[in-house]
């Protein structure tokens, strides 16, 4: 009778080492697939960042956009904190980080995306970093003559995915000839 109740007692352990082993491999895998989806969301928000870039270069390009349009609190999305900002030879740029500030992102710009039925919106500010020669190799530029300038921007965007569970934000500086 002894062995029959040890038998018993050994199955009853081996159970409850099997439910552990169970419950804890239905956990894991649980965690596995919330750090896929992350993992999924966080490269679909860099996709629509990417994108992004593309749309503020588009819009620095395509639009006029005067050295009176920016400003230190970036209205519109449109930043400036230097000095002499409508003239090449004594613009200075300032040292300021707009991107930092959760209220610039309330003026931003924004370019509504969607990549494999994943829509979204990219908010994006452009600084002016005032002026660079228009030929690198050139002889020196006149800073009386705008035509020998180009004009030198930073821009940034936000990409927030779907409940802002990721954000993922992008820099690149952009020269546009005059």
């Amino acid at each position: 009778m002894k062995e029959q109740g040890s038998v018993l007692l050994v199955s009853l352990v081996l159970l409850m080492v099997l439910t552990i082993a169970g419950v804890s491999s239905i956990r894991l895998s649980g965690l596995q697939e919330k750090m896929t989806a992350s993992y999924h969301h966080e490269q679909l928000d860099f996709r629509v960042a990417e994108v992004g870039i593309l749309e503020a270069e588009n819009f620095v390009t395509d639009t006029f956009i005067s050295a009176g349009s920016f400003s230190s609190d970036c209205t519109n999305g449109l930043c400036f904190s230097g000095s002499g900002a409508a003239d090449p030879g004594v613009c200075i740029p300032g040292s300021s980080k707009p991107w930092e500030s959760e209220a610039v992102w309330n003026n931003a710009r924004s370019a509504s995306i969607t990549l494999t039925g994943h829509p979204s919106v990219a908010k994006y500010i452009v600084e002016l970093r005032c002026y660079l020669p228009r030929e690198i190799d050139g002889p020196d530029p006149d800073p009386l003559n705008l035509a020998d300038w180009a004009t030198y921007y930073r821009i940034t965007v936000l990409a927030a995915g779907v409940g802002n569970r990721s954000r993922v934000m992008l820099q690149t500086t952009y020269k546009k000839n005059l």
